[in-house]
């Protein structure tokens, strides 16, 4: 439901009806002009593939281009991060078979402010960041007694996703290193007055929705041999939380460099957790055909690489070789295979 703006009070996510994107040799600039009246939405915006391959193009050929207007509305920056590791392997999660976008695709986290604040200023933003990495990712020690990660910035986020697991594990406090990013989020009221900006990996999408994400590399001082990941990611429902428990994969950079999407990850390291008696039980899970992959199809192994939109971005930010600089291509690719109604998955991957 699409509720008018009243009273002058602001809305946390509404239809931005104006925006622009400029490449320049060390990353992207994005524009946001905030309107001074507000449609709050409450559901993401649908994908929009055409205007979506448009900006593409004009991107990478012009170098700038109009990411929204009157007739194609964008929303407030989305947030996320991804773990990366001292010994270079990175932790991702894949998505569920009921996710209402991108089901079956490796992702990193991210998701949209639940406070007025988080988007209006680079706190804010940076907290739902953090509250949503902490939502989708906790580590534990390999002890024997494993013992919970617990990063200083977001204590809270991960200490509260824990309680809601029914984990009741010690803590270790540490410092995580936010890396320097090459892009630029500007939001702006809209006489032109800057609101505040933003360094980040800017993600942008108009394949299975239309949106806008600022994510952020966090590099762990642990190496993956120090620590098993579990998938906070659930839902309360009837007053209970319901624990998904996706998989979560440990990747190393020559795992992915040059993978294609479509291709599959020979083998990768999967992990799911139980939780019993307040202790996590993390195990490899076991898989039986027909195994599904991106979109739900049926393919011929049970680990189909399929990143997401957010997670080529953190790739390309990475350095890693066949992303590197190709964020924009890659959507864009994805973007019209789907505008022309062609399948994203290598035919030899699909079960027959």
């Amino acid at each position: 439901m699409v509720r008018q703006y009243m009273q002058g009070q602001e809305t946390i996510n509404f239809k931005v009806y104006r925006a622009e994107a400029e490449k320049n040799k060390d990353g992207l600039t994005v524009r946001l002009y905030y309107p001074d009246k507000k449609e709050e939405i409450n559901r993401r915006l649908d994908e929009n593939l055409s205007w979506g391959v448009n900006v593409f193009k004009n991107l990478i050929k012009d170098r700038y281009s109009v990411i929204a207007d009157s007739q194609n509305p964008i929303k407030p920056a989305a947030a996320g991060s991804l773990y990366v590791f001292n010994d270079g392997n990175i932790l991702v999660h894949r998505r569920d078979s009921r996710a209402p976008t991108h089901p079956m695709y490796h992702s990193a986290c991210g998701g949209y402010p639940t406070r007025e604040e988080c988007s209006r200023n680079e706190r804010g933003l940076m907290e739902t960041a953090l509250r949503e990495t902490a939502e989708e990712c906790l580590l534990v020690t390999r002890d024997s007694t494993p013992r919970l990660i617990v990063p200083k910035d977001s204590k809270n986020y991960t200490i509260e996703t824990a309680k809601k697991l029914g984990l009741g594990l010690e803590t270790i406090e540490l410092n995580v290193e936010t890396l320097d990013a090459p892009d630029t989020l500007e939001v702006y009221q809209e006489d032109g007055t800057l609101i505040y900006s933003s360094r980040a990996f800017l993600d942008l999408l108009w394949e299975s929705s239309t949106s806008l994400t600022a994510l952020q590399l966090r590099k762990l001082p642990l190496s993956v041999e120090d620590v098993l990941p579990i998938d906070g990611e659930g839902m309360m429902k009837d007053g209970k939380f319901i624990h998904f428990n996706r998989e979560s994969y440990f990747l190393s950079p020559h795992e992915i460099t040059y993978k294609k999407f479509g291709e599959v990850l020979d083998n990768p390291r999967v992990f799911q957790t139980r939780i019993i008696n307040g202790m996590p039980e993390i195990y490899n899970p076991q898989y039986s055909s027909p195994y599904l992959g991106p979109e739900n199809l049926k393919v011929i192994h049970p680990h189909v690489w399929a990143p997401e939109d957010m997670l080529v971005t953190c790739l390309d930010g990475l350095g890693i070789s066949g992303y590197k600089g190709k964020k924009l291509e890659i959507e864009m690719i994805k973007t019209m295979n789907k505008l022309n109604k062609k399948n994203l998955i290598p035919e030899i991957n699909l079960e027959s």
